[in-house]
């Protein structure tokens, strides 16, 4: 005999094991037969002969082959039309009901884990504990019943159609209780238990988002109060730029987090909780996999022990192998009818709604009471959804838009790291989930859940900040698009170096006569090659200055992201810029290293002089170079 431990003590160190480790251990070979210790069962079935068994046997299989085709076709026209699904009640009033929908089938699954362990038990007594036993669960069942949705469930059918199959089977006998003990009870449990963690944190990541949604609507509400007082004050004075300037900054700053808060909504909205209901729906889906793998195994083991019970409970076989989750869902889903016909305000976009003058918004503010009348003629320009840069707004395009890009770079690659770790860690559960380990599939599960919580967090805040980069970019273009015209005109008004050379030799002048006693041919030589040089340094020597002069227009740094072979410090901090790749930022024009940090903290940007091709120094021609 082995023993059979209580539920409780079970319940919460067990987990869940997917379909395909159960069909993998049916495959292996048949249910396992009754021991010889076994006491005999007081009613044996008349023996019949080897052929009659294998022509039973052999109908038994052609029927089971019939009835699995046809539900599998059932499944795949159900799963074709993708109609009933959970994504559909993304709307906030739904959310008690899908909990209360997951709270009940946990609840299912914990009564019949304890249904089949108490069962092995009053299968090992009497018929007439047996019999007890059904009624107590009867009204488990009644009470189960008030607590979930008035919608037809395939999943609670199949529960009431095993309770009446027991109620029926009176006579039982040990080994059908130490399978009842072994392969349904205890592993039900076991299977189930990350799935009801899963959807806790499912639950709970929902409620975070929403916070974080929340949040960023209060960001926006301050941000549009503070636009409105600053559009009063400056109507109040216009003339003062002070209140000018503190109007333009608090519109950007109402348009940059309008933005921000449009792209965090619609990132939750249309991706981020669908994925939530429909990581709800597939533990819903395992939930009934699970359970009618489970009643299925149980029911088996019963049906082949006499023809009667055979005949019974072949019923509630092909009723589980028939059960879909989808069709339930979809029952679930229409009982909820009609579903809210306008999404949530916590679902749309925000239009930009820039202040109007207090006759306009039919409100009078109580503070500009005593201030001097509010004419048209004194209103502010009106101002569209973009950015405005002007000399009196304290916006840097450039700045603004490379730290944008820089931080969309970081989020893109830590969303590719979490998405990679994910994959990694789904397998390596999927794998323990066929292995049996399954406490280390729950010791997993905690972790995807805060990776997928890590990885939707990430992915909000990069549409964030891509909406941002994009309201920037605009802006940029057009910055650009002036500035690359003055350098072309610039750039034409300069000679070239071929033509310097042109110029230097053209300039060489023969001398009259012969001096120092030395031939003609050699004083001219030397006199040609002395004004030659001459020549070119004082060219070179103009260019430089001309170079550093135009140098000194361009201040600005322009960084770009470089991976560091060698041990680098940061110009700045004198730190060592570390990691692997892209350690920091490198100025193209004056080489200066610095950190994504400290970028903001370096001076102007200081042009270095280009030398000729043995030159060390800019002074190096100037000290060896001496008149003949």
């Amino acid at each position: 005999m082995y023993v059979i431990f209580p539920a409780e003590d079970l319940v919460e160190l067990t987990l869940s094991r997917p379909p395909s480790a159960s069909n993998h251990q049916n495959s292996q070979g048949p249910p396992p037969c009754p021991t010889p210790a076994s006491p005999p069962s007081p009613s044996r079935p008349p023996k019949v002969t080897s052929k009659s068994k294998k022509d039973k046997e052999q109908n038994q299989r052609k029927k089971k082959l019939s009835k699995q085709e046809q539900q599998e076709r059932n499944v795949k026209m159900a799963a074709g039309t993708g109609e009933g699904s959970l994504r559909e009640l993304s709307h906030p009033s739904l959310n008690d009901q899908l909990k209360n929908h997951n709270a009940v089938t946990f609840k299912l699954v914990r009564t019949v884990s304890d249904f089949t362990q108490e069962l092995s038990q009053m299968y090992e007594q009497h018929a007439e504990e047996l019999a007890l036993l059904v009624a107590n669960f009867r009204k488990k069942n009644a009470e189960l019943r008030k607590e979930r949705p008035a919608c037809p469930s395939s999943l609670f059918h199949t529960w009431e159609t095993l309770l009446q199959e027991v109620e029926v089977d009176s006579q039982a006998h040990s080994d059908i209780a130490s399978v009842f003990g072994r392969q349904v009870s205890r592993p039900l449990l076991e299977r189930s238990f990350h799935r009801k963690v899963q959807s806790r944190k499912v639950f709970a990541h929902r409620e975070s988002f929403e916070l974080v949604v929340n949040k960023a609507e209060e960001k926006l509400a301050k941000a549009r109060q503070d636009y409105k007082a600053s559009y009063l004050g400056h109507m109040a004075s216009p003339s003062n730029t002070a209140t000018l300037a503190a109007y333009l900054d608090a519109h950007n700053n109402y348009v940059s987090q309008l933005h921000a808060t449009n792209g965090m909504v619609e990132t939750y909205s249309h991706e981020t909780l669908p994925l939530l209901l429909q990581e709800l729906e597939e533990v819903y889906s395992d939930l009934c996999t699970t359970l009618t793998d489970s009643v299925l195994q149980g029911a088996e083991v019963i049906s082949t022990r006499a023809t009667e019970q055979a005949r019974r409970y072949e019923v509630l076989t092909t009723q589980c192998r028939g059960m879909t989750p989808t069709s339930d869902l979809l029952h679930f889903v229409r009982s909820l009818s009609p579903l809210p016909p306008q999404p949530h305000p916590s679902h749309r976009l925000r239009l930009f709604t820039p202040p109007q003058p207090p006759h306009q918004d039919n409100q009078i503010d109580p503070t500009m009471a005593d201030g001097p009348p509010i004419n048209d003629v004194n209103a502010p320009p009106p101002l569209k959804n973009e950015l405005v840069v002007d000399r009196l707004a304290s916006v840097h395009v450039r700045q603004r838009y490379e730290t944008l890009r820089v931080e969309a770079a970081e989020l893109e690659t830590q969303i590719k790291q979490l998405q990679d770790a994910l994959d990694t860690m789904a397998r390596i559960q999927q794998r323990s989930l066929e292995s049996q380990l399954y406490n280390k599939v729950n010791e997993l599960q905690e972790d995807i859940s805060m990776k997928k919580f890590d990885l939707r967090t990430a992915q909000i805040h990069l549409a964030a900040v891509r909406a941002q980069k994009d309201l920037f970019a605009s802006k940029l273009d057009a910055a650009e698009g002036a500035s690359g015209r003055d350098r072309k005109m610039s750039s034409s008004s300069t000679g070239s170096m071929k033509s310097k050379w042109l110029k230097a030799f053209k300039s060489l002048k023969t001398p009259s006569g012969p001096s120092n006693g030395t031939s003609p041919k050699e004083g001219e030589k030397k006199n040609q090659m002395y004004h030659a040089v001459s020549t070119i340094i004082a060219m070179r020597k103009n260019g430089r200055d001309s170079g550093l002069n135009m140098g000194m227009e361009s201040t600005v740094h322009q960084f770009q992201e470089y991976t560091y072979k060698k041990i680098t410090p940061c110009d700045v901090c004198s730190q060592v810029l570390r990691g692997h790749t892209r350690q920091g930022l490198k100025c193209r024009v004056c080489k200066l290293n610095v950190h994504l940090d400290c970028q903001d903290k370096v001076g102007r940007c200081q042009a270095k002089s280009r030398l000729l091709r043995r030159q060390k120094s800019t002074s190096e021609i100037e000290t060896r170079v001496t008149p003949a």
